[in-house]
C-alpha cells in the first residue's frame, strides 16, 4: 500500500506543477505522512467503529492527510466547469447529518470530506467492509451518487481525471453505473482538452489559427504576444475560426464567452455578421447580453447603441426596465447618451442604474442634472459618484462646486433614511478632498 500511495503522490505532484505552470491556481497542496497508531485508535474511538482495513492502511502506512484544491484562471474556458478537490484525514472522518433520522441512525455512511458547497464524499460501509465503496451526497438534491466500488479505486479514478470534484455536480458528468468512468465519452473529452491545455504553447499555437483560438480560450486575448499572433491572420479568417469553435461548444456560459472573444479580436470587421444577429433568424443562438456587447465592439459609430436602445424601448412598452438588465446591455457603450436615455426610465430600486451611470462617462453637468432630479435620479447619482470616487475616478469636465454643494445640501436635508444622509456625506467628503 505504501508504494501505491507513493505513486499517487507522484502523479499529483506532476499534475499540480503543470497546472501552475499554465496559470491555474493551486490553493492547497498538503500531503502529510502516515498517521501513528495512537492517533488512528483515537479517531476510531471517537467514531465508535474500526476504520475499514484498507482505508486504515492508507492512512497508517501511506498518507495520514491529503488536502488538494485547484482551479483554472477566470479566463479559462474549461469543459464541465471542472476544478480539482481531493481530501481526507483522520480528523475529517465523521458521521454526516443528512436531515433524515433514519439515515442518521443506520451509520451506513462515513464522511471523509465535505466539499465547499456542503456536499459530502462518503464511504459506504455496507457491502464491502475491507475497502468500501465511495459515494457523493448532494446537499441540494439529497441524492447519492456512486463514485467508485472501493476507496482505492476512487482515488485511482479521480487521480486519472485530474482530481475533479468534490461537489456532486463536478463528479456527475463523468459517472456511469459503476461510478466515475475514466473511459467514458465525457472523460475522454476532458482528458483530451486537459492535455491540450497543459501542453499547448503560444509559439506552437501561433502557427495554426485553430490552435491559436484554443490557446486564447485557455488563457486570454489581451496579452500583447497573442495580439501579434492574431494580427498575422485576416480578420475574416479569425471570425470563421471562432464560429467553428462556437459550433463545438455546448455549455451556454462558454458560448457567451466565445462570442465575447469575437468582439475583442475581430472588431468592426465582424460588423455585417453582428448585424445578422439582429435579424429574426440569427445565424447562431445568442443572448441579449452577448448581442449588445458585440454591437458595442463591432458596429461603427452610434449604430450599436441605437439598436440596443430601440430594443429596450420596445420592452419598456410592456413593463418597467430594471437597472440590472439595462446595465448589462448598455454598460459596454461608455456613452453619455445612455445617461440621457436612462433619465426617463430610472426608478427604485436603483441597483444597476448607479453602475450604468458610472460606466457611461458622466460629465459634471449630468451629475448636477440628476442630483436636481426626482428621488430615484438623485440617489442613483449619489451612489454612482461614490463608486467613481472609490475607483479613483471623477466625472468629466469642470465641476460647478457651488452648485454641487447646494444640491448635496438639499439632498441631505430631504433625505429620510440615515443611509441616504450618509451617502450624501461620503460624496461631500470626497468632493472636498478632490482638487
Amino acid at each position: 500500500m505504501r508504494e501505491r500511495v507513493k505513486g499517487w503522490i507522484g502523479r499529483w505532484d506532476t499534475l499540480l506543477k503543470r497546472l501552475e505552470a499554465q496559470g491555474a491556481t493551486v490553493c492547497e497542496w498538503v500531503v502529510e505522512p502516515e498517521a501513528d497508531e495512537e492517533r488512528v485508535r483515537e479517531a476510531e474511538a471517537r467514531l465508535g467503529i474500526a476504520l475499514p482495513p484498507t482505508v486504515r492502511r492508507i492512512i497508517a502506512e501511506g498518507a495520514g492527510k491529503v488536502t488538494i484544491t485547484w482551479y483554472f484562471a477566470e479566463e479559462t474556458l474549461s469543459p464541465f466547469e471542472s476544478s480539482g478537490e481531493l481530501a481526507w484525514s483522520l480528523d475529517a472522518f465523521e458521521w454526516p447529518y443528512f436531515g433524515d433520522d433514519e439515515l442518521e441512525e443506520e451509520k451506513r455512511y462515513l464522511a471523509f470530506h465535505v466539499a465547499g458547497n456542503g456536499d459530502y464524499v462518503l464511504l459506504d460501509l455496507e457491502g464491502y467492509p475491507d475497502d468500501p465503496a465511495v459515494v457523493s451526497w448532494g446537499h441540494e438534491t439529497g441524492e447519492f451518487l456512486l463514485l467508485a466500488p472501493s476507496f482505492t479505486e476512487f482515488v485511482e479514478r479521480v487521480t486519472e481525471l485530474a482530481l475533479v470534484g468534490a461537489e456532486d455536480s463536478a463528479y456527475e458528468p463523468f459517472c456511469g453505473p459503476d461510478g466515475l468512468d475514466v473511459d467514458g465519452s465525457n472523460a475522454k473529452e476532458w482528458k483530451a482538452w486537459l492535455d491540450r491545455y497543459l501542453t499547448l504553447t503560444l509559439e506552437a499555437a501561433a502557427k495554426e489559427l485553430p490552435l491559436l483560438i484554443d490557446y486564447i480560450t485557455f488563457h486570454e486575448a489581451e496579452e500583447a504576444r497573442v495580439r501579434e499572433a492574431l494580427a498575422r491572420y485576416k480578420p475574416a479568417d479569425v471570425l470563421d475560426a471562432w464560429l467553428v469553435r462556437l459550433e463545438r461548444e455546448t455549455y451556454r456560459g462558454n458560448r457567451d464567452r466565445l462570442l465575447g472573444y469575437i468582439g475583442e479580436t475581430v472588431g468592426e470587421a465582424a460588423a455585417d455578421w453582428v448585424r445578422s444577429l439582429w435579424s429574426d433568424r440569427p445565424p447562431v443562438d445568442v443572448s441579449n447580453y452577448s448581442r449588445a456587447y458585440l454591437s458595442a465592439c463591432c458596429l461603427p459609430g452610434r449604430e450599436g447603441l441605437e439598436r440596443v436602445l430601440a430594443r429596450l424601448e420596445q420592452e419598456a412598452q410592456s413593463g418597467k426596465i430594471d437597472g440590472y438588465s439595462a446595465n448589462g446591455l448598455l454598460r459596454y457603450f461608455h456613452s453619455r447618451d445612455v445617461i440621457r436615455w436612462a433619465e426617463s426610465h430610472v426608478s427604485f430600486p436603483f441597483g444597476g442604474w448607479d453602475e450604468l451611470f458610472a460606466a457611461s462617462v458622466p460629465h459634471w453637468e449630468d451629475v448636477c442634472r440628476w442630483l436636481d432630479g426626482h428621488e430615484a435620479m438623485r440617489q442613483t447619482a449619489l451612489s454612482a459618484l461614490g463608486k467613481l470616487f472609490a475607483r479613483g475616478e471623477v466625472p468629466e469636465g469642470e465641476p460647478d462646486r457651488g452648485e454641487i454643494i447646494r444640491l448635496l445640501d438639499k439632498a441631505e436635508q430631504e433625505a429620510v433614511l440615515k443611509k441616504e444622509k450618509e451617502a450624501v456625506r461620503r460624496v461631500t467628503a470626497h468632493l472636498a478632498d478632490w482638487r
